[in-house]
C-alpha cells in the first residue's frame, strides 16, 4: 500500500492511478473552462436523445444527436472514441449521489483540447471539432 509522502516508482502508478489524476484533471479544466459549459437539461428530456437510454453517458457522429451513437461505461475512465463525434449527452438526472461527468477531447487517450464536461442532465448538441477521446467520472 502506497502511503501520501512515501517515495515509490514509476512502476507502481498503475492504469487506475493515472485515470484518477486524469479525471481530477479533467474536473479542475472543466470548472476553469466556462465557456465550454454544455445546456442545462431543463431545455430537453433524456426522450429527446435517440438510442440515448436514461442515466447514461451518450455521444453520437453527428450535431443535433443524429447518425451513429455510442454510450461510455460511468466512472470507466479513459475511452478512445468508435468514432469522431460531434454531439453527447448525459441523461443521468440531476439530483443527489455522487456525480457522474463526460468529458470529450480532439485527442486519442483524453489528450489535446477539452471540448466539453457533461455533467449530470447536461448535453452539447455541436461540438466545436471532433471528439476523437471520452473519459467518463464518478
Amino acid at each position: 500500500m502506497i502511503m501520501w509522502g512515501t517515495p515509490h516508482s514509476p512502476k507502481e502508478c498503475t492504469p487506475m492511478k493515472r485515470s484518477l489524476g486524469r479525471a481530477a484533471l479533467a474536473l479542475a479544466l472543466a470548472a476553469s473552462a466556462t465557456a465550454l459549459s454544455a445546456s442545462p437539461a431543463s431545455a430537453t428530456t433524456p426522450n429527446d436523445f435517440p438510442d440515448c437510454p436514461k442515466h447514461s453517458l451518450c455521444a453520437w457522429s453527428e450535431s443535433d444527436f443524429k447518425g451513429k451513437v455510442t454510450t461510455f461505461r460511468p466512472g470507466g475512465g479513459c475511452f478512445d472514441t468508435p468514432f469522431p463525434i460531434r454531439s453527447g449527452a448525459n441523461t443521468f438526472p440531476y439530483g443527489g449521489g455522487i456525480d457522474v461527468i463526460l468529458v470529450i477531447y480532439t485527442g486519442k487517450g483524453c489528450t489535446g483540447e477539452l471540448l466539453v464536461n457533461l455533467s449530470r442532465g447536461a448535453y452539447k448538441d455541436s461540438l466545436p471539432a471532433e471528439g476523437l477521446s471520452a473519459e467518463s467520472a464518478w
